[in-house]
């Protein structure tokens, strides 16, 4: 890790600004060509590797919020999330947020809320419940995957085109400013196959029906959805600047809050989303939010009732606003990036979690394992030719080192992947965070096909010795 701080964001209060740093529990904070330092190397981190950190400016300070995802069984994830308060003359509070949404910030203090999703109310078909999606076991616990038992080893290889193209192919490609097509089929990956196995995968559709979707269709009326349900009474609380907590009963799941002057503004989803037919055996999910307005000059207040206000619709923010905020961020870093050493800052590191030496090899060796399975085959099947068969893997030359001490170690992947020719790619993964947790790499095989694929590398022009960092 370097030793400069590296922004997350910028944050103006007044003629200050405060810089927190992306993972390390430190601010700089700004005056003219003063610079301060804020350090909470003693505040609460969420149990796990912290996964994400945001910030969430506010005129008085700034909020940096720490979050970590956790398994709770069931395919579903939990997000724990810690949070401080960081003003120009130090840090006013370190609170402790559990599972609640971070909901929106203001002068007064940081809004939280129920952490489930609108989805969870919504309507069934009328006649189904999933139809066509009951559990893949029999009655009798036998599984229907037919890939269970399959040995790939007695499977036939499919027939395989160049890694690369010949030297002059590829010198030829490079004159003209084209770049290679990829004419293997297209492939959906089995997220449920294991990261260390064969890797599974299959292809829907053929040459005969390109102007055809694979989409199945009705043959028939379709079902009638049936009506989203209410979403449940919920508590919107209010973490104060000096930790205090307020709590405000509303009738309905809170998404959003914000205030402009003396108007508190709670965006609430009344409903779950509505299932709306299509042509095909698929629904479009619409969401509904609305939005009520509360005059809070005299305080806030105890419950809100939803149903007893003015109500309206909520505007979606359109597609630009994302990379607005892209935008504005990138700006706001550019003058603090590389700009203050850490190096003698006293508190600027969180205290090491407590991990034991079989642990830590542990970890090592299961993200080790990920990599070092990539040249395996791919197992696939196709609708023209549906039998099971071995594929070449896109990746070769795998090698997989790992450097750095705990808690900074890394594993090192390096390999020639097909979709770039005549480059060797290397990615570097932590394995651990700065406090020495564990770092969750769910699907990392998944999400380094998908980058190489699509192209969101960095550019071949890049590459150093033959070698391109991704």
């Amino acid at each position: 890790m370097s030793s400069f701080l590296e922004p997350i964001d910028a944050v103006g209060v007044g003629d200050a600004t405060i810089v927190p740093d992306a993972t390390r529990p430190v601010a700089a904070v700004v005056t003219g060509d003063d610079v301060r330092w804020v350090t909470w190397p003693d505040a609460p981190l969420p149990d796990g590797a912290v996964d994400e950190v945001g910030v969430l400016a506010t005129d008085g300070g700034a909020w940096v919020v720490y979050g970590s995802l956790e398994e709770v069984g069931d395919d579903l994830d939990e997000m724990s999330r810690t949070a401080v308060h960081v003003t120009p003359t130090g840090v006013t509070c370190t609170v402790d947020l559990g599972d609640r949404r971070v909901l929106g910030a203001d002068v007064e203090g940081l809004w939280i809320g129920d952490p489930r999703d609108a989805s969870m109310w919504m309507g069934e078909d009328e006649d189904s419940e999933h139809e066509g999606l009951e559990d893949s076991e029999d009655d009798d616990g036998e599984s229907d995957d037919p890939l269970d038992g399959v040995d790939p080893e007695t499977l036939p290889w499919a027939p395989s085109e160049p890694f690369w193209p010949s030297p002059e192919e590829w010198a030829a490609t490079l004159a003209a400013g084209e770049e290679p097509e990829d004419d293997d089929p297209e492939l959906l990956d089995d997220d449920d196959a294991d990261d260390d196995g064969p890797r599974y995968s299959w292809s829907a559709g053929s040459d005969a029906d390109d102007d055809e979707d694979d989409f199945p269709r009705r043959s028939g009326a379709p079902a009638v959805p049936a009506p989203p349900l209410p979403t449940p009474p919920t508590e919107l609380v209010l973490v104060r600047t000096d930790g205090g907590r307020t709590t405000i009963a509303v009738d309905h799941l809170v998404e959003d809050v914000r205030r402009t002057g003396s108007v508190l503004t709670i965006r609430y989803a009344p409903t779950g989303p509505r299932l709306e037919p299509d042509a095909s055996v698929f629904r479009n999910v619409v969401y509904v939010s609305r939005e009520v307005d509360l005059d809070v000059t005299g305080g806030l207040p105890a419950t809100v009732t939803t149903g007893d206000l003015p109500s309206r619709p909520a505007i979606d923010e359109d597609e630009t606003s994302w990379e607005d905020e892209q935008d504005r961020q990138e700006t706001a870093l550019a003058p603090w990036t590389e700009r203050f050493d850490l190096t003698d800052v006293e508190g600027a590191r969180w205290p090491l979690h407590d991990l034991d030496a079989a642990a830590r090899e542990r970890a090592v060796a299961d993200l080790v394992g990920v990599f070092e399975a990539l040249d395996q085959p791919d197992i696939r099947w196709t609708r023209d030719h549906p039998a099971l068969h071995r594929s070449a893997s896109a990746y070769r030359a795998v090698e997989v080192t790992v450097e750095g001490e705990w808690p900074a170690t890394e594993v090192v992947v390096s390999f020639e992947h097909s979709a770039v020719p005549y480059l060797r790619l290397r990615r570097r993964y932590r394995v651990f965070d700065d406090a020495g947790h564990v770092q969750d790499w769910p699907y990392v095989g998944v999400h380094l096909d998908e980058d190489i694929d699509s192209g969101h590398i960095a550019d071949r022009s890049d590459a150093v010795d033959g070698v391109l960092d991704i």
